[in-house]
């Protein structure tokens, strides 16, 4: 939890971050990470912060390839956005399920779409709410709902030469710090195991789209994991802890120009 003096782009008067929540997946019929980014409003305000506005992305497929295929255009423009997503997808997955998003927030090249990104995921034995700290390359094992791993995939390693282990641009302490104090009588904590599943997977997948553009640079990516509870209670707490996240985000990085190394 260290910080080096780069730039943090942040807008004076609004921020714009795009929050993303999983899909169904295995027996779980409904997945509180999607219910908890829908009942986030458009935008919100806090004490000495601009105006923050929420971009919400339809639920992600619990599935490797479509997350590799689509992230990185929800946070880079790419050449392929000049026309309609059409790459093969399992059936179950519309090809245009997400062009809305990429149509809706149009960026001059290789600018990012916007300034935060917050991936929700569900970690459904833990009790207790996470941030994590890091997302990892390799061993993602695990079959996803197209019954498809990531075994033998070395595109991160052998094509991009991209570390094992990359890290949000944030000085994480700060926000770590920011988090916990505005939230009482929550669980709430810090992480270095986000699950080499698609929540790790999501993550790493959004942090080396920003190294890739530069090793250096900041990459304001986070990513939070919320208990398997879906009653209405439970997605009123996950939605004050996940607008408390964004908030530290937004305030820590307005605080510094430091930030952490993207990078081992």
């Amino acid at each position: 939890m260290g910080s080096r003096d780069l730039e943090v782009p942040v807008k004076i008067d609004e921020t714009t971050v795009l929050v993303t929540g999983f899909g169904v997946f295995g027996n779980n019929g409904i997945n509180p990470s999607d219910l908890i980014a829908n009942s986030l409003l458009s935008s919100f305000t806090a004490d000495d912060l601009p105006n923050i506005k929420i971009v919400k992305a339809s639920p992600i497929p619990v599935h490797y390839r479509t997350v590799r295929d689509v992230v990185p255009r929800f946070l880079f423009p790419q050449p392929q956005d000049k026309v309609a997503m059409t790459r093969s997808y399992p059936p179950s997955i519309p090809t245009s399920l997400f062009q809305g998003l990429l149509d809706a927030n149009p960026t001059a090249e290789d600018k990012p779409r916007f300034d935060f990104v917050l991936h929700i995921g569900m970690a459904a034995p833990r009790e207790y709410f996470t941030m994590e700290m890091c997302a990892h390359r390799d061993r993602y094992l695990g079959k996803d709902e197209a019954g498809e791993t990531m075994e033998g995939d070395t595109l991160w390693r052998d094509e991009y030469k991209a570390p094992e282990i990359l890290r949000p641009g944030f000085d994480t302490e700060d926000v770590w710090k920011r988090w916990k104090s505005g939230l009482t009588g929550v669980d709430v904590r810090p992480s270095s195991d986000a699950g080499r599943y698609l929540c790790d997977f999501i993550y790493y997948t959004s942090l080396v789209e920003y190294w890739r553009k530069d090793p250096k640079a900041m990459a304001p990516v986070m990513f939070l994991h919320v208990p398997g509870k879906s009653e209405d209670y439970d997605i009123e707490i996950g939605r004050k802890v996940a607008l408390g996240l964004i908030g530290a985000m937004v305030a820590s990085a307005r605080r510094t120009k430091g930030h952490e190394g993207t990078g081992n």
